[in-house]
C-alpha cells in the first residue's frame, strides 16, 4: 500500500507515496529520561565523581550511551563508567517509561492503514524490545532496531540503509519520525524525509535549523497534520 507525500515546510505533511514509517525511541515515542539520568548518576557516584544534571543528560540523549558518556567522564574513567552505567540500566530499564502523548494512537492508526512500522534507535536493541513489549506495542513493528544489533549507530548511513533493507523498503517511500538532529541526518543521508517533534532534547527552532522537513510540538499535532 502506498500513499502521496505532500509536504509544505514546516508543519504541513501527509503520507501520500509513503509505505514505511521509522520511529526514533527516546523523546519521540517514550520519555525515559529520568531512568537514563539515574544510570549516569549511579555511574558517577560509583566512581566518586560529580553527577551530571538531569538537563545535561537529557540534552545529550540521542547519540548513544558509548558516545554521550564521554561528555561526562574523563578518558581515564570512561570505560569504568560505561560498565557501571550498563549494570544499572540492565537493572532498571523497565522503570519510569512513559509513552508520550499520541504515540499509541499514531502507531495504531498507521497499523490500521497498513503502513510498515519500525523502531530505529541508538538505545540498545534488547532493552528497546523489552520496553516495547512492556508497553504491549512490540507486535505493531516489523523491525525494532537498536544499538548493538549492528556495528553501526545513527546517524551513520550504513544503519539507515540496513534498516531499509531489513524492511524491504526504499527511501523515497519511507519517512523517519524523530526528535533530534541525529534523526534528521539519519534520514537525509539516504534520501528519506524527516518529521520531527519537539518532545525530546531539542526545540522546534533547533529542529528547523537542522533542516527537518516538518516540525511539530508533539505527536498529536503531527497526527492531525497527516490524517486531517
Amino acid at each position: 500500500m502506498q500513499h502521496a507525500l505532500v509536504n509544505q515546510f514546516p508543519n504541513q505533511a501527509s503520507l501520500t507515496g509513503i509505505s514505511t514509517v521509522l520511529f526514533d525511541m527516546d523523546g519521540t515515542l517514550v520519555d525515559h529520561f529520568e531512568t537514563i539520568f539515574r544510570c549516569y548518576e549511579y555511574a558517577a557516584k560509583a566512581l566518586g565523581k560529580t553527577p551530571p544534571t538531569y538537563d545535561e543528560v537529557k540534552r545529550a540523549v540521542g547519540g548513544s550511551m558509548p558516545v554521550t558518556i564521554k561528555s561526562f567522564f574523563d578518558e581515564d574513567s570512561v570505560e569504568a563508567a560505561k560498565k557501571h552505567w550498563t549494570k544499572r540500566f540492565d537493572e532498571i530499564h523497565l522503570e519510569g517509561v512513559r509513552l508520550l502523548d499520541g504515540a499509541r494512537e499514531l502507531i495504531e492508526e498507521l497499523g490500521r492503514r497498513n503502513f510498515k512500522l519500525a523502531v530505529f534507535t541508538n538505545k540498545s536493541g534488547d532493552p528497546t524490545r523489552n520496553i516495547m513489549r512492556s508497553l504491549e506495542l512490540h507486535e505493531s513493528f516489523s523491525l525494532i532496531l537498536g544499538a548493538g544489533d549492528t556495528e553501526f549507530r545513527k546517524p551513520q548511513p550504513e544503519l539507515s540503509k540496513y534498516a531499509l533493507q531489513q524492511l524491504n523498503s526504499c527511501s523515497s517511500e519511507s519517512i523517519l519520525i524523530g526528535d533530534s538532529p541525529f534523526d534528521i541526518e539519519s534520514a537525509k543521508c539516504v534520501g528519506m524525509k524527516s518529521f520531527c517533534v519537539a518532545t525530546g532534547s531539542h526545540s522546534k527552532e533547533e529542529l528547523v535549523a537542522a533542516n527537518a522537513d516538518c516540525v511539530f510540538d508533539g505527536l498529536p499535532e503531527l497526527m492531525k497534520s497527516i490524517f486531517d
